[in-house]
């Protein structure tokens, strides 16, 4: 591994061959010393993760992926890559081994720092220029690129370049309330897979998501891609004298039970731990940003005791937001580093992997990993549905969980409903000064990031509290009960939180219940219950036949009064038409009585309708018979059309009664 001090460890170019796959063809400093195309034994799928599955159906795009470091087993090693994909027309010198159409190549970077974005707006650019020189044997830009790089990535930049590229906006947009489901899953330690294609969405949606927690991407993910596996496996480092225990798993494939470790070996991992996301306690300082909660004296265990009995909910929906907006300066006094935070999830077997490759599927299955957060674009992943305990499709933006137990603890509560309706709110609402639009302080990324700073410091505190408080409730306490399950939990117990003794246990949006909370508790019901969609189907189907229906009795209406007028004309200038007269009438009376069936169908559309608009609780056994409505709509259309041609007979007779 290089022995530069700087960030940047490698710049790397990794190409495909028709035969032997991604490989490296080029590495600056040498990844393996005379050796061009290897790759170091610990990081022998290098390759799959720089030119990820499925990049062949895209012109370029970009990548962000973790791998161990081959040094230290309690540090990672960040990876950014910018692949393109050019017609071989466009190659100066082409070689013998350009055997298809296309070249296909990666520009990557190892580096020491989590700059995902910041390194990726420059390495985009170098990207264009090399592919745009048509030689890929000059690699002089390579070289320069990694002193240059190496010279003005200092660490005193990272908090500033740290969310580049990771836009928390677009996150709450896109999944709106699910985003606060997500930021709390990502707490109990469990095996998640988040799948999409192309790979640079994937990673992005992954990062975004990290960052609402508080000092995660700067200082919590050192751990993330290091693991001590039950036995050697070629994708990870092995450090056999690294003697620090692994956890046994905490959730397992048909048992999601707490870790069982002996109260012996469980003080002895918390003592390892106590320390461990303090090694690189200097390598940012803290800046304090003005965040809205309110904040009030600290509660002795009186009033926490006395806080159990009578629980205050009397404060109204409305004033919770002005309520947290007042409070801006107080709880930025907090220091972060003594509320325990970074939470360390992902060490001791919890890997956090933006991107994995198809050749890492073994690595889920060890037993010695417990948990894990992983980007996949291999459709395998998806499939395999032993491997994880919830699939995010970002696509499809669905969220799927097969465990009863699990989904219980991710029911949002009516203050979480409120929490992320004030975000959303915030984040839609629309800017309408073109000068400050996207970087005004609401509804802004740092807002956002700092509304879930909030979130989770105050959840910190209601954690501390006994079990069966009343303030957990606010969080859900079967949520709250497995979280005190989790090994980061354990381990943030066992260290210093006095940061968190300013601030009162409770929800930052408790109050009193109201009609809006109802129907944020309904709207998120329809929208991620199953029940839910089917009930929106019908309702679409029943649309599609009221409209379907209204144009067929619309149509006939207006044929009926054709006919008619048809017939009174020529009964005017006609007076020979007296001999039919008799048929005419018979014919008139049938009209009539057409039409009467026609305003009666009409009427019934009318109950119809009103009895399909009908929301009642149990919806989901309506969903029958509101199907059922959409049969009667499609069967009155039917009648409609056939009411249509009678009335065309109708003309034709008329006609003739004219032409006698």
């Amino acid at each position: 591994m290089s022995n530069c001090d700087g960030p940047i460890l490698y710049v790397i170019v990794v190409g495909f061959h028709h035969k032997k796959g991604c490989q490296v063809e080029y590495s600056f400093p040498a990844l393996v010393p005379d050796a061009p195309n290897e790759c170091p034994q610990g990081w022998k799928y290098l390759p799959t993760l720089a030119l990820p599955d499925g990049s062949h159906n895209y012109d370029e795009d970009t990548v962000y992926f973790h791998l161990p470091s081959l040094t230290d087993p309690k540090k990672t090693v960040y990876g950014i890559s910018c692949y393109r994909q050019i017609p071989v027309d466009k190659i100066k010198n082409r070689t013998a081994d350009i055997t298809r159409g296309t070249v296909q190549k990666s520009v990557c970077v190892l580096s020491k720092l989590p700059l995902y974005g910041h390194i990726q707006v420059k390495m985009a650019l170098i990207t264009h220029a090399y592919f745009d020189e048509g030689d890929f044997s000059k690699v002089s830009l390579l070289e320069d690129t990694y002193h240059h790089l190496n010279s003005v990535l200092l660490q005193n930049e990272l908090l500033a370049q740290t969310f580049v590229g990771l836009s928390a906006r677009d996150l709450i947009l896109q999944w709106r309330h699910k985003a606060l489901l997500l930021f709390k899953l990502l707490l109990l330690e469990r095996r998640v897979i988040f799948y999409r294609s192309p790979v640079q969405p994937l990673c992005s949606t992954i990062l975004t998501l990290l960052s609402l927690h508080p000092l995660m991407i700067e200082k919590g993910l050192e751990q993330s891609a290091s693991v001590k596996l039950s036995r050697p496996m070629s994708p990870m480092p092995d450090f056999s004298d690294d003697d620090s225990p692994v956890s046994t798993p905490t959730h397992k494939p048909n048992n999601h039970v707490a870790m069982d470790n002996s109260i012996h070996r469980q003080e002895d991992d918390i003592e390892e731990n106590k320390n461990v996301d303090e090694t690189n306690a200097n390598l940012i300082s803290e800046v304090h940003t003005e965040i809205g909660v309110e904040v009030t004296e600290t509660a002795s265990p009186n009033k926490t005791n006395e806080s159990d009995k009578n629980l205050c909910r009397d404060v109204s929906n409305e004033a919770i937001g002005e309520n947290v907006q007042n409070s801006l300066n107080l709880l930025a006094q907090i220091d972060l580093e003594h509320c325990g935070v970074p939470l360390p999830i992902f060490t001791k077997g919890c890997l956090c992997l933006p991107y994995l490759s198809l050749p890492y599927l073994d690595l889920l299955n060890d037993m010695k990993v417990r948990g894990y957060v992983v980007g996949a674009t291999n459709i395998l992943f998806k499939q395999k549905r032993q491997l994880s305990d919830v699939l995010v499709d970002i696509e499809n933006m669905k969220i799927e969980c097969q465990d009863i137990d699990l989904r219980k603890q991710l029911h949002l509560t009516t203050e979480d409903l409120r929490f992320a309706d004030y975000i959303v709110k915030h984040v839609s609402e629309d800017k309408h000064d073109v000068f400050l639009d996207g970087v005004g302080w609401e509804g802004g990324d740092e807002w956002i990031r700092a509304q879930f700073k909030i979130y989770l410091l105050y959840l910190l505190k209601t954690s501390s509290l006994p079990d069966g408080s009343r303030e957990m409730e606010h969080f859900n306490i079967t949520y709250m009960t497995a979280l005190k399950d989790t090994h980061c939990f354990k381990i943030w117990r066992s260290r210093d939180h006095s940061g968190l003794d300013s601030i009162s246990a409770g929800h930052p949006f408790a109050g009193q219940l109201s009609v809006s909370d109802m129907k944020l508790r309904l709207a998120h019901t329809m929208q991620n219950s199953e029940g839910g969609r089917k009930f929106n189907q019908a309702m679409a189907s029943t649309g599609r036949a009221v409209a379907t229906t209204s144009k067929a009795v619309g149509g006939a209406l207006s044929q009926a009064k054709g006919a008619f007028s048809n017939w009174w004309s020529n009964l005017l200038v006609s007076p020979d038409v007296q001999k039919g007269l008799e048929a005419t009438n018979e014919n008139i009376n049938e009209e009539e009585h057409c039409s009467n069936h026609i305003e009666e169908s009409v009427d019934s559309l009318d109950v119809h309708l009103a009895n399909g608009c009908v929301i009642q609780e149990g919806y989901e056994e309506n969903i029958n018979s509101s199907t059922s409505d959409s049969n009667n709509f499609v069967n009155k259309s039917s009648i409609s059309n056939r009411q249509e041609t009678n009335i065309e007979e109708e003309t034709i007779i008329t006609g003739r009664i004219h032409t006698v």
